[in-house]
């Protein structure tokens, strides 16, 4: 194989392809600047591919540029224009101004400082009319508001004089004035308070130690449950003895004391009749 030191054409190739490497190793350190560019495959593909995006990289640089200086000028020419139209309106106004007379240049005044006084952006008269009704609702408003806050301050009013009266009679009613003897009454209290408290933990704890130490007898409520009980028996025991007494005079044997009971019936049919032949009688017959 020939070297290309001995062929020409050869020579020129090497010195393309190493002036190519070199713009690629040039766009490639921009790319990764301020960091080392990275190791890679040298060869002729990898050489093509690289020089191909190198230079559509160039190319939308290029773009980019040209369209930032066309947007540049653009502004410019936009700026150059605005600053005319502000110029233009400044002498229109100026010249207006210089023809109108005193009565035109008050109006506008007036005009002007409406239109400042309103916020608006313009002059027009639908605009300010619409800033003219919301004001006018604006105003409305806080007048509502002011009205409630002067119910609010009168009530206030009302409510700290009547405080006033209260205070001023606490302060005059003898009733209300503080003893001189106030903290002595306190230090006696609050003796006696102590006093107190400890006699009643000293009744809790005997009240305690007491129901620790009691019997297993029965308590004050199972004695009156008992009593209730006997008092029971007790009107049981006169009833019977009541009815006993009914059939002490009967004979002790069943037939006698069939007998006797006949013969009380009998006794008792008789005196029914009685009483019965005297209430006839009573009556009297129409």
């Amino acid at each position: 194989m020939d070297s290309p030191l001995l062929s020409p054409a050869k020579a020129r190739q090497a010195a393309i392809q190493a002036k190519d490497w070199a713009y690629v190793n040039s766009w490639l350190s921009r790319q990764y600047a301020p960091n080392p560019m990275p190791n890679f495959e040298r060869n002729e593909d990898t050489l093509r591919t690289l020089l191909a995006l190198a230079a559509a990289n160039d190319a939308a640089d290029e773009e980019a540029t040209v369209l930032h200086h066309a947007r540049e000028h653009a502004i410019q020419g936009f700026k150059a224009r605005e600053e005319a139209e502000e110029k233009q309106k400044k002498e229109i106004l100026d010249e207006l101004e210089l023809c109108l007379d005193d009565t035109g240049g008050q109006s506008l005044d007036e005009l002007a400082e409406s239109a400042a006084a309103l916020g608006a952006l313009s002059t027009k008269t639908e605009h300010l009319g619409q800033l003219i009704v919301e004001l006018a609702k604006e105003e409305f408003s806080v007048q509502e508001q002011i009205a409630k806050v002067d119910m609010l301050h009168d009530y206030l009013q009302r409510e700290l004089a009547a405080l006033r009266e209260q205070l001023g009679e606490l302060k005059s009613n003898q009733a209300y004035e503080v003893p001189t003897n106030l903290p002595a009454m306190t230090a006696e209290w609050t003796r006696g308070t102590k006093m107190l408290t400890a006699k009643v933990n000293e009744y809790h704890d005997k009240v305690s130690a007491l129901e620790r130490n009691r019997s297993k007898g029965p308590t004050l409520e199972e004695l009156v449950a008992d009593e209730e009980d006997v008092t029971k028996l007790m009107g049981t025991v006169k009833r019977l003895e009541h009815r006993l007494k009914l059939f002490h005079d009967l004979p002790k044997d069943i037939q006698g004391a069939r007998a006797k009971y006949r013969e009380l019936e009998r006794e008792l049919d008789e005196l029914t009749r009685q009483r019965n032949s005297k209430f006839e009688r009573l009556v009297p017959q129409d």
